[in-house]
């Protein structure tokens, strides 16, 4: 297929935990979206702290599909890479606890993507929700790229066919 461009995806340990190799309906979205990287020719970004969350978390399939992204030159490794900037302006933040640790526990998964194709892939909606909460705040998020395999509504492969352009109505920042 003419014109397809490779992305650089952030994939959250959450796809590969839930991409085994059942039909239950999470688990077969998010195995078919992994495969979907893998067959168009995405890569897959990897920091420390990713890779340890994969390591901890990740389905015997996800372990295969790393294995095959790593065997095909597909993975984009990173060293730690914080956005000083970023943490700073979330601590400043009038936020809850709770709120705060929620958005920090996950901050790593946003520097990565903005060290590379700005988009991540991941199934948990309270963090999106969190980050899209501070838009107004942190700037640079608004263009923040969010997919989660499992909402139909996303159709997430067909965006990974598509060449995973940051449309807007994907980014962190879309107000309808």
């Amino acid at each position: 297929m003419p014109g397809k461009t490779s992305a650089a995806l952030v994939i959250d340990a959450t796809i590969a935990r839930a991409a085994g190799e059942t039909e239950h309906p999470v688990s077969s979205a998010c195995r078919r979206f992994l495969q979907e990287v893998l067959k168009i020719c995405h890569r897959v970004v990897m920091t420390p702290e990713i890779s340890a969350e994969w390591k901890k978390h990740r389905s015997r399939f996800a372990y295969g599909w790393l294995a095959s992204m790593w065997a095909r030159k597909k993975v984009v490794r990173l060293d730690a890479v914080e956005d000083a900037g970023l943490r700073l302006t979330i601590h400043s933040l009038e936020l809850t606890d709770s709120v705060r640790e929620a958005i920090l526990k996950d901050i790593h998964l946003v520097e990565a993507a903005f060290a590379t194709d700005h988009a991540v892939a991941s199934l948990d909606e309270t963090a999106r929700r969190h980050f899209r909460q501070i838009t107004e705040h942190a700037e640079s998020l608004k263009s923040l790229v969010w997919v989660n395999p499992t909402k139909d509504n996303e159709h997430a492969s067909d965006w990974l066919r598509q060449g995973a352009k940051a449309e807007e109505e994907r980014q962190l920042g879309f107000n309808p």
